[in-house]
């Protein structure tokens, strides 16, 4: 049933290894010493701790100096590998999609853990597939988008932050997850992760203004709109809702946008709110994260 585990070997790169770039980064001039972060970048998998990776220096000296890096590597990590997801854009299916969400939000939380992360999505799919189980003499469309939506939004509490919308914590897998608040894109992500394990024919439906999914089988189709629990929407409504807001465009052009796609409006939401907030520093970090993307 699950497509992750979050399990992985206990370190990707060995101490020593480890210790001899650390030690470069520390005698090396300015221009080197980007050269040097991007190659320590390079080798930590992004399912990994930075932090954990450096504790494991034994020179204490080092590791304290070493430290003072740790933002800096995560950020070229998160481009390095959001560059590889940009050159695969699978359009078929989402299964870069935890990848890329979660190296966006290491750059707002930098002391993510993506085990966490995975164990508490495996956690949800679980419930629902318990769900599943118990009701499966019933168990047709609508009724598994109804069984999904009654443990996100009404067993486990996950809604629309709509008193601090512009909160930048919303756009953030592994803050929503705590909270259980975020915007329309990032809880319609948490339901694609979660279906994702599930195997549940679930879409992006990439609407201006308002993302939600989309879900579709032979026999069956129907919006969903995760940040009002979670509630069937019938594609009438979209059109009403589109042509209210100037789209003229019919619903179905909005329907299965790419892991890319995704990813890009998630920046983009995030470039909008700190620019807002006139904080330069993340606006500028990703700016350049939109710029791979494109």
């Amino acid at each position: 049933m699950l497509l992750f585990d979050g399990s992985h070997d206990k370190y990707p790169i060995s101490a020593k290894e480890i210790e001899e770039y650390f030690y470069q980064l520390e005698f090396s001039g300015t221009q080197k010493k980007e050269d040097v972060i991007y190659s320590i970048a390079q080798k930590i998998p992004w399912t990994y701790s930075i932090k954990e990776i450096i504790d494991q220096i034994e020179d204490p000296t080092l590791r304290a100096f070493s430290r003072n890096f740790m933002e800096a590597i995560n950020i070229r990590r998160v481009y390095h590998y959001i560059a590889k997801i940009k050159e695969k854009d699978n359009r078929s299916n989402y299964i870069d999609l935890e990848q890329g969400v979660f190296l966006i939000s290491s750059i707002g939380d930098p002391h993510i853990s993506y085990s966490k992360v995975s164990d508490k999505l495996n956690s949800l799919a679980e419930k629902v597939m318990e769900l599943f189980e118990l009701n499966k003499l019933i168990l047709s469309d609508d009724v598994k988008i109804h069984l999904l939506s009654r443990v996100l939004h009404q067993e486990e509490g996950f809604n629309g932050n709509k008193e601090d919308y512009q909160n930048p914590n919303n756009s953030y897998l592994s803050y929503v997850l705590k909270s259980k608040l975020g915007i329309p894109l990032s809880l319609s992500v948490l339901y694609l992760l979660v279906g994702l394990r599930l195997k549940l024919p679930l879409y992006g439906a990439n609407f201006p203004l308002h993302f939600m999914l989309f879900y579709e089988t032979p026999k069956f189709k129907s919006f969903i709109d995760p940040f009002h629990g979670g509630v069937l929407v019938e594609r009438n409504t979209c059109a009403k809702f589109l042509e209210a807001n100037g789209f003229s465009d019919v619903p179905e052009k909005f329907i299965k946008p790419s892991t890319t796609t995704i990813l890009k409006r998630m920046v983009t939401n995030l470039i909008n709110i700190y620019k807002n907030q006139e904080n330069h520093d993340k606006e500028n970090i990703f700016l350049k994260l939109l710029e791979i993307l494109r």
